[in-house]
C-alpha cells in the first residue's frame, strides 16, 4: 500500500473508498497495514485514535480471495502474501514501493507499479 504521506498516494486511496477500484488484500495485509499505521512517523497522517475506524472502513472496500495456494516467487519471503492475494484476487495491478516486487513486473499478468508511475498511467498527472 502506499505511503499516506504523498499526495499521490491520497488521490488512489480516495478512489478506493469512491469504488474507483477494488482493493484485494489478505486478512494479514490488513493486520499489517494496522502495525505499519502505528508507527510515530505515521501519526501526523493518521491520529490513532482514527486507526480502527479506518481499517474497519478499509475492510468493508477489501475483496479478500476465500482460498489461495502458496506462491514463492519473490526474493523477499513475506511479500509473497500480496503476489498471493493479487494472483487469486484476479488482481489487474499491484501499487507497490517495495523494489523486490518492482522487480516482478509484470508478474503473470499482473502489472506492477510504484504509486507515482500509477498515477501518471492513469490519471495522466505528471
Amino acid at each position: 500500500m502506499p505511503s499516506f504521506g504523498s499526495k499521490n498516494a491520497k488521490l488512489i486511496v480516495r478512489d478506493i473508498f469512491t469504488g474507483q477500484y477494488s482493493l484485494i488484500l489478505s486478512h494479514e495485509q490488513l493486520q499489517e497495514i494496522k502495525i505499519v499505521l502505528q508507527r510515530p512517523k505515521f501519526s501526523k497522517y493518521i491520529h490513532p485514535h482514527e486507526l480502527d475506524e479506518f481499517i474497519n472502513l478499509l475492510s468493508l472496500k477489501t475483496i479478500i480471495p476465500s482460498n489461495y495456494g502458496k506462491i514463492n516467487d519473490c526474493r523477499d519471503e513475506k511479500d509473497n502474501m500480496i503476489l498471493e492475494a493479487a494472483v487469486y484476487g484476479n488482481a489487474d495491478f499491484i501499487i507497490t514501493g517495495d523494489k523486490d516486487l518492482l522487480t516482478l513486473n509484470p508478474y503473470r499478468w499482473i502489472k506492477i507499479f510504484n504509486p507515482i508511475a500509477f498515477i501518471k498511467q492513469f490519471y495522466g498527472i505528471e
